[in-house]
Order: structure tokens, then sequence, then C-alpha cells
């Protein structure tokens, strides 16, 4: 195989990785601390990486502690994410009015987010 084809082939898994990684993660935030399915989610990702890359015994038991890190690693990230929003929900609220705060907290619990576009203007 060319280094070219080896570089690709390098790539692609790296790519695969990562969306599988943040496939099982988003799962794991979903669903609190799912471990059990967790682990079943990377079992199927690494049987089916054996199976179309031929993946030996030893490179996917790399591949598991690469996911294993990751995952833990992404799920301490997103730990901090929501630690961080709720600091700045607090923070806001406290130059808030109390119908404002009312107002605020009915807009966080409806998901204001979703009723912005991708540049946090509202979306036509």
């Amino acid at each position: 195989m060319s280094s070219t084809g080896k570089a690709m082939g390098i790539m692609a898994l790296v790519f695969f990785c990562g969306f599988a990684t943040g496939y099982l993660v988003k799962g794991l935030f979903e669903a609190g601390s799912a471990e059990p399915d967790t682990q079943l989610r990377i079992d199927a990702t690494l049987q089916d990486l054996s199976k179309q890359l031929s993946l030996s015994p030893s490179q996917a038991e790399q591949v598991r502690e690469i996911l294993d890190d990751v995952i833990m690693e992404e799920a301490e990230l997103l730990s901090e994410l929501k630690w961080n929003q709720t600091e700045a929900r607090e923070r806001i609220a406290q130059y808030l009015t109390p119908e404002q705060n009312r107002q605020f907290v009915e807009l966080m619990k409806a998901g204001f987010d979703s009723h912005l576009g991708r540049d946090g203007h509202e979306s036509p």
C-alpha cells in the first residue's frame, strides 16, 4: 500500500473514531450514566471496525483503550460545559427583576437556544 493510501486510511480511521466517539458520548450524556449501554456501543463499534479493517486483537484492544480514554475526556468536558452554562444562568439571573427571572427560567426550560439561528439572532 502506498504512503498516500496509508495516510488516507489513517485519516478515515481517525474520522470514524471521532464520529463514533461523539455518538457514544452523546448517548452517554443524554442517558446520564448508562455504562452498560456505552460498553455495548463500544463493543459494536469495535466489532464493525475489526471486521471492516481486519484489525488484529492487539489493534482492537488499542482502539478500545483510545475510545475509552476519549469518552472519559469528553464526558468531563461536557460536565464542565454544563457547569459553565449553569454558572452563566445564575450570573445573568442576579441582574434580572423577579418577573424577568421567571421568564428567563421558562425560556431556559423551553430550550431558548432552539429559537435562535446559528449566529445567535432570532431566525425568521
